[in-house]
């Protein structure tokens, strides 16, 4: 399990949103926050769950998840270290609307709710860092609306590993076969963020291995031909 923080200010520094803040003031914030660690598959928070604060991800993987009547999940986001978690909820009254648990193990920061906004209250940078970090979340879930509502399941899964080629400097302009996809989570987890179910992704993927477009090793995903993963979809 990811080693808590020994220094919480110096944690807090390392992480986009406070980052170059002067040291009295991550002291300050330092001084309310706590630190939290999860085993893989502990929940966080759960939906109904009044918010008590700021969610920063130091180490590890944590899910937002819709739960349904039936038991059956559906992944809204998988957030990695640096990210944020709860920025929304944090300025309303209203409780979580999502779960959220650890998907790996994972080790988070809790900066209260009544600390951050008294600090957003006088300090414009971090007021336009939130506001920053909010706009990237409702741009995202927007793209991820129309994914659904006007792409197939295959453009969804070649998009996912383009972007996540891309990321790690390959995509369709790289040389074909230098690309790598490691998934940082199951499968199931991957297919359930992408709105498939893990059978229908399985299959796509072995299509696009057929095909010769890619070659799969577990979660790891070796991108043979971008040009052509990036037609096919």
């Amino acid at each position: 399990m990811p080693t808590p923080c020994a220094d919480v200010a110096s944690c807090l520094a390392e992480q986009p949103l406070f980052k170059d803040l002067p040291q009295a003031d991550l002291r300050r914030i330092a001084a309310q926050t706590a630190s939290r660690s999860l085993g893989r598959g502990e929940a966080l928070f759960s939906a109904g769950q009044p918010c008590e604060g700021l969610y920063l991800v130091v180490a590890g993987l944590v899910k937002l998840y819709a739960k349904g009547a039936s038991g059956q999940e559906k992944v809204i986001e998988v957030i990695s270290a640096g990210g944020c978690v709860s920025e929304a909820t944090m300025f309303s009254d209203s409780a979580h609307r999502l779960h959220a648990a650890a998907l790996a193990d994972t080790h988070v920061l809790v900066v209260p709710r009544e600390l951050l906004l008294a600090e957003i209250s006088h300090n414009t940078m971090l007021a336009m860092r939130m506001l920053g970090g909010l706009a990237r979340r409702f741009n995202t879930l927007l793209k991820d609306i129309e994914a659904v509502t006007l792409h197939s399941a295959v453009k969804r899964v070649v998009d996912y590993l383009l972007h996540a080629s891309s990321a790690h400097g390959g995509g369709p302009a790289a040389t074909p076969g230098a690309a790598t996809v490691s998934l940082p989570t199951s499968k199931g987890t991957i297919a359930s963020l992408l709105s498939v179910t893990p059978e229908h992704f399985s299959r796509i993927l072995h299509d696009l291995q057929a095909r010769g477009l890619i070659a799969v090793q577990r979660r790891h995903i070796h991108i043979l031909d971008a040009r052509g993963l990036a037609q096919c979809a």
